[in-house]
């Protein structure tokens, strides 16, 4: 899959603006790029959070997005929904990989963890959290970690197939240390296909 290059300078100035620039910038929101790619017809736009925007790999591609006018992009993810978004299938199970080789380091799910019985504890995307004590909505868990004596069990991470990176409340979000984790894999991917 091959990028065009980067969205117009007025949609620019938008991400931009809307994703921040700098780490300082960045309070509950993830910065993502979004790229023209060439394709048949109609014309898709790449969503990633890589920070190339030529041959991006298709695995480092979360979806695409299908906006009939540029004007009317998303500038944030929780204003990405279900019908302008298709999935791209080999981007999901990079997650996964990531998830199972680093979940049981997250700070975030330790402090969960500290508070919680022997068994399998849910992984919740933050972009919809459940109110304290609830469980969350199938398509917002992410997956399950294996919890013993208050800690997690190391690549015990299990993939809820019910989830969606995409539902009415938005693009997925992950725990800031797991985001980061996957953004250094996905990094990797992207200099690898160079």
């Amino acid at each position: 899959m091959r990028s065009v290059g980067i969205l117009s300078r007025a949609a620019m100035h938008l991400q931009r603006r809307a994703f921040g620039a700098s780490s300082q910038q960045l309070t509950d929101k993830y910065p993502f790029l979004i790229s023209r790619i060439s394709q048949p017809s109609p014309k898709r736009y790449a969503l990633t959070f890589g920070k190339q925007t030529d041959n991006v790999p298709s695995r480092a591609i979360i979806g695409w997005l299908k906006p009939t006018n540029i004007d009317a992009l998303a500038i944030d993810g929780q204003q990405i929904q279900p019908q302008d978004f298709a999935e791209n299938t080999d981007f999901w199970p990079q997650v996964v990989k990531v998830l199972s080789k680093h979940a049981h380091e997250d700070p975030e799910l330790q402090s969960q963890a500290a508070f919680f019985k022997n068994g399998w504890m849910n992984v919740v995307d933050n972009r919809n959290p459940p109110p304290p004590g609830r469980t969350g909505d199938a398509e917002d868990i992410l997956g399950s970690v294996f919890v013993e004596n208050k800690t997690i069990a190391p690549e015990s991470f299990q993939a809820n197939l019910a989830h969606r990176p995409v539902t009415r409340h938005g693009l997925f979000q992950l725990p800031r240390h797991l985001h980061k984790r996957l953004v250094d894999y996905l990094s990797l991917a992207e200099s690898a296909s160079l």
